[in-house]
C-alpha cells in the first residue's frame, strides 16, 4: 500500500533555522531590529538590549507540551474576558427568552451584570456564528451562507456518503480508493474551479440496538423460553460492547470571490443567479464524489444539516432526525468551562433532560512527527479513545502544484544547507533534519510536472463527547495516548477557553481552516487574469 510523508509541511523553514511559530518569528525579527539600530545609535548597550530581548522573546514563545507561556497567557486573558462579557453561556434566542432576559436584566444591580445577562441570548451558537441560508427549501440541497467575523464569506453544502470501503477489501480496491480520493482533491486545483476544498467528517457512535430489540418484541412467541430470551439479550449486549458504527459526511466550500460573483451573473441576477450556479456546482461535486468511489452520495437539506448539528450537540438525538427541526434554530443551551462546553438537551425517546460535555482538539502538521503513513493512520483516533461519541473532521484545501512545488524546493534547499553546515563543523546531523529533508524530497517527487498531483493545505479537528466530567477526562486522556503512540501526533492542541466555538469545526459547515496564502507571483497572475470573458447568460 502506498504511503505518504505527513508532518512538518505546514510551517516552512525560517530565516532563524527550523520551523518556528509566527509569534516567535515576529518577536525575534523585532529583537533583531532593536539590536541593529540600537548598536548604531548607542553602541554596545543597544546590542545587549537586542540580545536580552531576543532571549526573553524566545523563552516566552518556546513551545512545550502545554504550549508556550505566551499562549497560556492569551488563553487566561481570553477566558477572563469571556466570563466578564457573559459569552461563556449561550441561550437560543426567541421572543419569550428575550423578554425573560430583559426582565432579569432590569433587576441587575450594575450595568456589567445587565450586559452579561443579555449577551448570553444569541441567535446562533458560537460554532455557527454568522451562518444563514442561501437556500433552505424543503427537499432541496441546503446551501449555507457564512459570514464569520474577520473571515471571507463563503457558501457550503453537505453531502452524506456511504464511504469507500466495506469490511475486508482487497489490496487493489484499497489502492483504487486512495487514488480516487487523491484525484478528487487534485480536481479542485485549476483556477477555473470555484470550490476551494472539502471537509471530510467521520462520526463514530456506539451501535443503536433499539431496532434489534424492537424486532424481537414484534416476533417473539408468546410461549418463548425465558432462558432463550435472556440469551438473546446477552448477545445484543456483548455485540454492542466496545463496538462502533460510522457515519460519513463531505462538505464543499465555495468562497464568495470576484470570480464567483462574475460566474453567477452569467446565470441570472442577484441571488437567483447564485442559486442557479450552485445547483450546477452541487451536481458537479456529487459526480466527483461518486467518481472517487465514495459510495452513495446524497446532498443534505438545510433541515438535515441542522439536525446533524443538533445531534452532535446532543448525541441522545438520532442523527439526521429532522422532525421538529427548524433551519434557523441551530443551537442548544450551553455553558462553557475552561476546557469543555456543556450542552443541555432532551432525550427524544424519554423526554428527560440530558447534559452532554464536549471537548475539541486540533491536529496540525507542525505538531506531528514527520514520517511515512498509510491511509489508515487515523483509525486509532476513531476507535481507541474510550466510550462515547466522537467526530473527526479534516479540512482540505488544494494548493496549485506550481506554488506547492516552490515551497517544497525551498524546504529541500534549506534542509540540505543545514545538513552540509553540520557536516562541515564535524557535528552529527539531527535526525529531525534528516526526516524533514526526506519529507521535502518526497513532496517534490510527488509534485513533479506530469504527475497530476497538487499540494494541500489541511487541518484536522476531533471532538469527544461524554455525559460526565469524569468520562470526558478519561476519553481525553485515552485520545492523547492513541495520538502519541499509534498516530504519531506529537501534541493535540486542545482549543480550551473557547470550546463552544471549537465544536463548530467538526460540524458539517466547514469551520476552522485558514486559507492558504498564495505567493506574490500567484497573486499577480490572478490580477492579470481579471474576471473572465463576457458570456451569455446560461438558460
Amino acid at each position: 500500500m502506498a504511503t505518504r510523508f505527513i508532518g512538518g509541511e505546514s510551517g516552512h523553514r525560517s530565516f532563524f533555522g527550523g520551523i518556528k511559530s509566527t509569534s516567535q518569528l515576529i518577536g525575534l525579527g523585532g529583537c533583531l531590529l532593536i539590536g541593529f539600530f540600537g548598536m548604531m545609535f548607542t553602541g554596545w548597550p543597544g546590542l545587549v538590549a537586542g540580545v536580552l530581548s531576543g532571549v526573553v522573546v524566545y523563552l516566552l514563545t518556546a513551545s512545550t507540551h502545554r504550549g508556550s507561556y505566551w499562549e497560556r497567557r492569551k488563553r487566561r486573558a481570553r477566558w477572563k474576558e469571556r466570563q466578564k462579557a457573559g459569552t461563556d453561556r449561550f441561550i437560543p434566542y426567541s421572543t419569550a427568552v428575550w423578554d425573560e432576559a430583559t426582565a432579569l436584566a432590569d433587576l441587575a444591580t450594575s450595568g456589567a451584570e445587565k450586559a452579561r445577562i443579555m449577551a448570553a441570548v444569541r441567535s446562533r451558537p458560537d460554532g455557527a456564528d454568522g451562518m444563514g441560508w442561501l437556500d433552505a427549501r424543503t427537499g432541496k440541497p441546503g446551501i449555507a451562507w457564512h459570514a464569520p467575523a474577520g473571515e471571507q464569506p463563503y457558501l457550503s453544502v453537505a453531502f452524506e456518503v456511504s464511504g469507500q470501503l466495506r469490511g475486508a477489501e482487497s489490496q487493489r480496491k484499497q489502492e483504487q480508493a486512495q487514488a480516487g480520493f487523491g484525484a478528487l482533491l487534485a480536481g479542485f486545483a485549476p483556477a477555473s474551479k470555484l470550490v476551494s476544498g472539502i471537509q471530510s467528517i467521520t462520526r463514530v457512535l456506539p451501535p443503536d440496538l433499539a431496532l434489534n430489540e424492537a424486532w424481537v418484541q414484534d416476533h417473539l412467541a408468546a410461549d418463548a423460553n425465558p432462558a432463550a430470551v435472556r440469551s438473546y439479550q446477552e448477545v445484543l449486549e456483548r455485540t454492542g460492547r466496545d463496538t462502533f458504527v460510522q457515519r460519513h459526511l463531505i462538505v464543499g466550500r465555495w468562497p464568495l470571490t470576484p470570480d464567483f460573483y462574475a460566474t453567477a451573473a452569467r446565470y441570472g441576477t442577484g441571488r437567483d443567479g447564485w442559486r442557479l450556479l450552485m445547483a450546477a456546482e452541487i451536481s458537479s461535486l456529487a459526480r466527483s464524489l461518486r467518481a472517487a468511489k465514495l459510495g452513495e452520495v446524497r446532498p443534505l437539506t438545510a433541515r438535515a444539516v441542522v439536525a446533524m448539528m443538533l445531534h452532535q450537540q446532543n448525541p441522545s438525538r438520532p442523527p439526521l432526525m429532522v422532525a421538529g427541526v427548524r433551519a434557523d434554530r441551530m443551537g442548544l443551551p450551553s455553558r462553557d468551562e475552561w476546557n469543555s462546553t456543556w450542552i443541555t438537551g432532551t432525550d427524544p425517546i424519554t423526554g428527560a433532560e440530558v447534559v452532554w460535555g464536549h471537548r475539541t482538539a486540533m491536529i496540525s502538521a507542525e505538531n506531528m512527527e514527520t514520517g511515512e503513513r498509510t491511509p489508515y493512520w487515523l483509525l486509532s483516533l476513531l476507535h481507541n479513545a474510550g466510550s462515547g461519541a466522537r467526530t473527526l473532521s479534516f479540512q482540505l484545501e488544494t494548493v496549485p502544484a506550481d506554488q506547492a512545488r516552490l515551497l517544497a524546493s525551498k524546504d529541500v534547499v534549506r534542509d540540505m544547507a543545514a545538513v552540509i553546515s553540520k557536516q562541515k563543523k564535524g557535528q552529527l546531523v539531527d535526525p529531525a533534519t534528516d526526516v524533514n529533508l526526506a519529507s521535502a524530497r518526497a513532496r517534490g517527487a510527488d509534485l513533479m510536472p506530469g504527475t497530476g498531483q497538487h499540494g494541500v493545505n489541511w487541518v484536522g479537528f476531533i471532538t469527544i463527547s461524554a455525559r460526565t466530567q469524569a468520562g470526558l477526562t478519561d476519553a481525553a486522556r485515552r485520545l492523547e495516548e492513541s495520538a502519541a503512540t499509534a498516530a504519531g501526533i506529537g501534541k493535540l492542541e486542545w482549543l480550551d477557553t473557547y470550546q463552544s466555538a471549537a465544536s463548530g469545526t467538526t460540524w458539517p459547515i466547514y469551520r476552522g481552516t485558514k486559507p492558504a496564502t498564495p505567493t506574490l507571483g500567484a497573486r499577480m497572475m490572478d490580477q492579470l487574469a481579471g474576471r473572465g470573458e463576457k458570456e451569455e447568460k446560461v438558460a
